[in-house]
């Protein structure tokens, strides 16, 4: 009854008081005394001496019930006696009187096996039961019992015995025996039990036959095909040391003895998971599995990140052992993972080409494409103050034809697919788009950086003008017409007033942002360096300045963790091909603050999701559709074009 301390006190009271209940039940899983119990039970209950808690164990009685011969004791397994019939033949005899003891006593050993049948006609019985009888009931799933038998029962849930239980009484046991033992061996065995008592002590009298009347952890081992536990100091001590010859060293080691390496991952799960309880609640590790000195030393020597990602490695690599291959390059895999992806690991980058460029060194003299637009002197005089200031319409149609003709650089296609931002002021609109302007310039003016840019380093607002008439075209309907005066892309977008006829349109130029160097504003104009891939992620979160050539990005620690030689050299290419070939870049870490291309964008999708739905609230349609059918707008469906 090791570790069943809960259920032995509460029928020591009851039976000190003599308040005792006509049906027990006894249950939990296999090998935890349930059977075992219901005889001592049966023992305190029919002693010479009385009723008592303490038997004797000398008179006739207890010396029958001990060598399994009381007759008042009557065993069933109702796992071979499951039909009606027997159940009536148990009933009918419940009436006798008892022949020996004082009680008669009835152990019904895995209960749940009986049949409905066999439960109605047991149910009248077990309810009123003569004074003379007790039910002991025993079973592993007590959830297939009905709530009526379940209800006219003193239930007692008999728990799994922990490894610490489990060892502690192997060695007790094996001390009065006098057999040499080592103590990693009984933790072995704790272990492999699983909770049960019974099949411990199996385990140990097959472990003694196997090694020859003592106890060794190696011979252990080998009896259960699993590994000692001091393999597994061995395998966590080589992935906290980052050394990876150590560890395919010791699984090609452990591999001889041809384990299972889903067993092996799953004590890597149990340790890490111990590990960062020790980590979170210092002192909360147990010594249930025996390694409690090694749980509080790896808690000081891994950090939070590494147990963490060592527990979920390991996790999934349990879950694809089914689907590899072959099991040990499954389990080669899941560990080497965890080496490979351990923060503040030093990665290898693959070889580059020779035309890659050092983040530091200045690359070769290439054309710069900004130079075309914006004298170099300008540039150089004004590295950062410079803005542009749009032509007048009539020199914007004047250029017009000039400017297809030298083939000016075409806007990128984000810039040209993209229509305005509603917050943006657009000239010459009325009626309800011009509504529509002043409700999304209020959204705009509780977040002026998305606007004028201001609050970052290099303020510039988008400009707006009318563009020249379009051409004419076979087909009727307004045609976007891109004018430029500059070199600067620019995007048209045609907006139509609901007054005016449906054949009339208003094109309005909107700046893209994709001019020269001077008019450069990192957090509007980051996508039209084209970065693309993980180096443009990681740099759409950093913080830009410009000071002459030297171009510095302030990016947080989570970010700039991730951000390799390789990811810096992309966004160097990038720049050097905006600004020339002379800039270098700095990057260092720190807080990035709200200046970052992505904290804009999603400032300008906020924006944009707002304006389309006060479009869609303000819509005369939308309005009549709602009054005349009751209808509502579902604000989730709403998306901007």
């Amino acid at each position: 009854m090791v570790g069943q301390e809960h259920v032995l006190q509460a029928l020591v009271h009851a039976l000190e008081h003599k308040r005792l209940h006509h049906a027990y039940l006894f249950t939990g899983t296999r090998g935890v005394g349930k059977t075992t119990i219901g005889r001592l039970l049966a023992r305190c209950l029919n002693c010479e001496t009385g009723i008592t808690s303490k038997p004797c164990g000398v008179c006739s009685s207890c010396v029958e019930l001990q060598e399994g011969r009381f007759v008042d004791l009557i065993e069933i397994d109702a796992a071979s006696r499951t039909g009606v019939d027997d159940m009536r033949e148990l009933t009918d005899n419940v009436q006798y009187a008892p022949t020996r003891g004082r009680f008669k006593v009835y152990l019904i050993d895995e209960v749940h096996m009986l049949t409905n049948q066999s439960f109605n006609a047991f149910l009248k019985t077990l309810e009123e039961p003569p004074e003379h009888v007790k039910f002991l009931l025993a079973t592993t799933d007590p959830q297939k019992l009905p709530v009526t038998v379940l209800s006219r029962c003193l239930q007692f849930n008999l728990k799994r015995m922990t490894p610490e239980h489990i060892a502690g009484h192997l060695r007790h046991v094996l001390t009065e025996e006098t057999i040499p033992f080592e103590d990693p061996a009984l933790w072995l065995l704790a272990r492999a039990a699983d909770g049960s008592m019974r099949d411990a002590l199996s385990l140990t009298d097959q472990a003694i036959a196997f090694g020859n009347q003592k106890l060794s952890a190696s011979d252990v081992s080998s009896m259960l095909g699993t590994i000692d536990q001091r393999d597994i100091e061995q395998l966590v001590t080589a992935l906290s040391n980052n050394d990876g010859p150590a560890l395919l060293s010791e699984i090609r080691r452990i591999s001889d003895f041809a384990p299972d390496y889903s067993a092996i991952l799953a004590d890597l799960l149990s340790l890490f998971h111990r590990v960062t309880m020790e980590q979170v609640v210092p002192g909360s590790a147990d010594n249930a599995l025996g390694d409690v000195e090694q749980v509080q030393t790896l808690a000081k020597q891994l950090s939070a990140e590494d147990a963490q990602l060592f527990y979920q490695a390991a996790l999934m690599g349990r879950k694809d052992l089914a689907v590899t291959p072959d099991a040990r390059m499954g389990f080669e895999m899941t560990l080497l993972r965890m080496l490979a992806f351990r923060p503040g690991t030093d990665r290898r980058e693959p070889p580059t080409s020779s035309s890659s460029q050092p983040v530091n060194a200045a690359p070769k003299e290439e054309p710069d494409p900004s130079a075309q637009s914006a004298p170099a002197e300008v540039a150089e005089s004004h590295p950062v103050t410079q803005t542009h200031t749009p032509e007048p319409s009539a020199e914007a149609e004047q250029r017009l034809s000039a400017t297809e003709t030298a083939k000016a650089p075409v806007a990128p296609p984000e810039a040209v697919q993209k229509p305005p931002l509603p917050w943006e002021n657009q000239e010459g609109d009325t009626g309800q788009q011009a509504e529509l302007d002043a409700y999304a310039d209020s959204l705009a003016s509780q977040s002026d950086e998305l606007d004028a840019g201001e609050g970052y380093d290099q303020p510039a607002s988008p400009s707006v003008q009318l563009a020249p008439e379009p051409e004419p075209e076979p087909e009727p309907g307004p045609e976007p017409v891109a004018a430029s005066g500059s070199a600067q892309p620019s995007t048209s977008v045609t907006h139509t007033v609901p007054e005016a006829d449906a054949d009339e349109a208003l094109t309005v130029e909107t700046n893209a942002g994709a001019g020269d160097a001077s008019d450069f504003n990192w957090p509007r104009d980051f996508r039209s360096l084209e970065i693309a891939g993980m180096p443009g992620n990681l740099a759409s979160h950093a913080a830009f300045q410009r000071d002459g050539d030297l171009i510095t990005l302030t990016i947080d620690e989570g970010h700039a963790r991730l951000l390799t030689d390789r990811h810096q050299t992309r966004i160097l290419e990038a720049l050097t091909t905006r600004f020339g070939a002379s800039v270098k870049l700095n990057v260092v870490e720190g807080d990035a603050g709200d200046r970052t291309p992505a904290i804009w964008e999603e400032r300008a999708r906020v924006a944009r999701q707002q304006a389309a739905e006060y479009a869609i609230h303000n819509d005369p349609a939308v309005k009549s559709i709602v009054e005349r059918f009751e209808g509502r707008v579902v604000e989730d469906s709403i998306k901007p074009v």
